[in-house]
This record gives structure tokens, C-alpha cells and sequence, in this order.
């Protein structure tokens, strides 16, 4: 039975990209039973590393069954990739509504990469690998097999998804990708002018975009802020208040028109 995420939905929408931390982990996988059983070559089970690593999830008593995520801003940051595939395996995000991927990550990645994405509608996610694509959503995926375990995650707000990244299940480790999707970065953004006169020959629209203060807003990368998901920020005017952990952006005025132009007629 498909689950839902509880989160917050957002309206007009501004979405802030981060940059990547990195440190660096990259570790084969070998041939296993179960999350919880034995593998060889001495690659851990998902169980194991739980519970080296102080997540106190039971595997086979704590999978949540969801496979749906509400709309909203996310951050998503890479706990552990142990797999053979790991070079060639993706990442992505797709609104429910279409299933097209928004790439997340590529390639081998090391612990604690991040990005952050905005879904302004419900979402799943989808891993990629030389074996097929894989969705949190169990009918996607073409084998029928259910490839992703989400579990509440203990140490902070949100969840841990474990994958298995070989076709028909495989080896059924589920530690192929781990990562951790948490709930969104809430964000809280003005906008001047609040109603757009069609008459007016201004030239931009203003957003004042303020980040908790857990981020630092010297970090956000203007190229890719977009308004209603569309709309990029021009990246020649902007300013950063770093005191107030403000950044002040301009939208092309004619351009957000013509994107919501059906709403004005």
C-alpha cells in the first residue's frame, strides 16, 4: 500500500542549491543474502551498518513502506554507496504526475555529498544502474520488485532509503545506496512587487530570499534559483547580506509574464 510523507507544500517556490560537500568513500559490493543476513568479502550488511554507525533501525521490523514524498524543498545527503555499480549508478527525483528524472547525483559519489531539490508536487525518487532504473514506487520498476527500504531516520528529522541497485532484487543487500532524505529546507522568500501590474514598464521582480540560519548563504548558487521552477535568477544582479543571511534576487520581469501569462488573460 503506497504511503505518504507528511511535509510542508509550497506555492511559489524558490529553489536554492547548495555546494557539494565532499570526503571521500568507495567500497565494492559483494554477493549477500538479506539486509539483515551475512555477506561476504567483509562488506556489512545493511543491519551491520546500522548499527556501527548508531542508527538505531531494526531492518526488518522498521521499513516504513512509503513510497511517495510530498511536495517541498529537500535536502538530500549520501550516507554510504557499497556498490559494484557504483561508477555508473544515478540518482533522481521525478514528480509523481510524469516520472520524468531530475538527476541528483552521477557517478561514484563520497560520504556526505548533498544537493538540495525542490518538488512542487508529490515525488519519488529513482536509482539508476547498468541492471535498470529503480523507483520508490514498486509498479515503476519493471521487474515489479520493490528495490527501495525507507526507514524514519533516528539521529534527525526525515528518513533513510536503502537500495538495491541489481535487477530482480539480486543479492538483496540493500545497501548498494543509502542516503538520507530529510524534510524540507524551509525557505522563506518576499517578493516585490506582490502583485504584477501588466500596464507597468518595470524591468524586474525582487526576491528577498532569507536562509536558516544553519546555512550559510555565502554557499547558495545563484545559477540555480529559479522562480516557480522555471524563471532563473539573473545572476548579474544579486546581492548577499551575509549579517542578515539574506540574498536579494531579481527575476526577469517580461519572462515570469510569459510563463504565467495564461493566469492573466
Amino acid at each position: 500500500m503506497r504511503k505518504f510523507v507528511l511535509t510542508c507544500s509550497l506555492f511559489l517556490a524558490v529553489m536554492v542549491l547548495f555546494e557539494l560537500l565532499s570526503f571521500g568513500l568507495a567500497v565494492n559490493s559483494a554477493v549477500g543474502a538479506s539486509p539483515e543476513g551475512l555477506t561476504v568479502y567483509g562488506e556489512p550488511t545493511l543491519q551491520e551498518w546500522f548499527d556501527e554507525h548508531g542508527y538505531a533501525i531494526n531492518v526488518t521490523m522498521d521499513e516504513t513502506g512509503i513510497e511517495v514524498f510530498e511536495a517541498g524543498y529537500y535536502r538530500i545527503s549520501l550516507l554510504a554507496e557499497i556498490a559494484f555499480y557504483a561508477p555508473m549508478n544515478n540518482l533522481s527525483w521525478y514528480l509523481v504526475s510524469d516520472g520524468q528524472l531530475n538527476l541528483l547525483f552521477l557517478g561514484e559519489n563520497t560520504v556526505n555529498d548533498t544537493t538540495y531539490f525542490l518538488a512542487e508536487e508529490n515525488f519519488g525518487l529513482c536509482l539508476g544502474s547498468p541492471e535498470g532504473y529503480f523507483c520508490t514506487e514498486a509498479w515503476r520498476n519493471e521487474d515489479g520488485k520493490d528495490h527501495a527500504l525507507v526507514f524514519v531516520n533516528p539521529k534527525a528529522s526525515g528518513y533513510i532509503i536503502a537500495w538495491e541497485d541489481l535487477w530482480s532484487l539480486g543479492d538483496a543487500d540493500f545497501q548498494d545506496f543509502v542516503l538520507a532524505a530529510l524534510t524540507p529546507v524551509h525557505v522563506c522568500v518576499r517578493y516585490y512587487p506582490r502583485t504584477l501590474n501588466l500596464k507597468s514598464r518595470g524591468k524586474w521582480i525582487t526576491a528577498i530570499v532569507r536562509v536558516p540560519k544553519e546555512y550559510n548563504v555565502s554557499d547558495v548558487d545563484v545559477s540555480s534559483v529559479l522562480l516557480n521552477g522555471t524563471v532563473p535568477a539573473d545572476q548579474r544582479h544579486y546581492v548577499i547580506c551575509k549579517c542578515l543571511n539574506l540574498i536579494i534576487l531579481k527575476f526577469n520581469r517580461t519572462a515570469v509574464i510569459e510563463f504565467n501569462k495564461s493566469f492573466f488573460e
